[in-house]
């Protein structure tokens, strides 16, 4: 049957993640920063971000737990001596914007287009250390957040994808069953898992990936793929 909502992953899905410059972030922290010790270099930053980086954000996958970067952050500068009279929100949003760059995956905005024309409901669920103000404002720069009801992060809900309860919860806040939902997502260990798991319909945006598409509903080369799949199965259910 045709979906009545459609649940999108961010990395991979909506956006290309073309770049992230650590140093160009941790920069723009410290230009900001109401105090600095003396003789603090850049260099000093980067290595205590490398240690949080090892012992903390990349075992995020292993326990399935989100960091928020908030809490990333002050483990590094809290260390250091570096204090901030701005607020985190702000803080965080001068370092996504020194650091991340991103560019809409070809024909995303086209089919959110054709999704909102067809009257489906649309939302956002992101494995994110970044707020969800962070990641509606990058996707409003490539016209992909018009027609969002909602973006979630992992940041504000503890848990990583692909576990289930953050998949039940978007189809709450999307109010819909979640058997009536499609997750579009780029990751079978993550997106197609915890989709299945939830017992929505997992669609693989697979690109140039490979693996075994057998526990998603439908695996599409493209966006295109995606729309054409889904008029199909609305004129089938009609």
């Amino acid at each position: 049957m045709a979906p009545k909502g459609i649940l999108l992953d961010y990395g991979g899905t909506l956006v290309q993640e073309i770049g992230f410059d650590e140093r160009a972030g941790s920069e723009a922290l410290l230009e900001l920063a109401a105090y600095c010790p003396p003789n603090l270099t850049i260099d000093h930053v980067l290595n205590r971000v490398r240690t949080i980086s090892d012992q903390v954000a990349q075992r995020r996958d292993e326990f399935g737990i989100e960091t928020p970067w908030p809490a990333l952050t002050r483990l590094i500068h809290d260390f250091l001596g570096v204090r901030f009279d701005l607020s985190w929100p702000q803080l965080e949003f001068a370092f996504w914007k020194a650091s991340v760059t991103t560019a809409p995956m070809p024909g995303a905005r086209q089919a959110l287009a054709e999704f909102h024309r067809f009257g489906i409901r649309m939302a956002v669920v992101s494995n994110c250390s970044f707020g969800a103000d962070v990641i509606r404002y990058e996707l409003g720069k490539h016209e992909l957040g018009e027609h969002l009801a909602f973006v979630m992060v992992s940041a504000e809900y503890a848990v990583r994808k692909p576990n289930a309860l953050l998949f039940e919860t978007a189809a709450a806040r999307l109010g819909l069953s979640p058997e009536d939902i499609w997750f579009v997502g780029d990751r079978l260990d993550t997106d197609m898992a915890g989709a299945s798991a939830a017992h929505m319909k997992p669609v693989w945006l697979r690109g140039n990936s490979c693996g075994d598409a057998g526990q998603a509903h439908l695996a599409a080369d493209s966006w295109d793929e995606v729309v054409h799949q889904l008029k199909q199965e609305r004129t089938e259910s009609a």
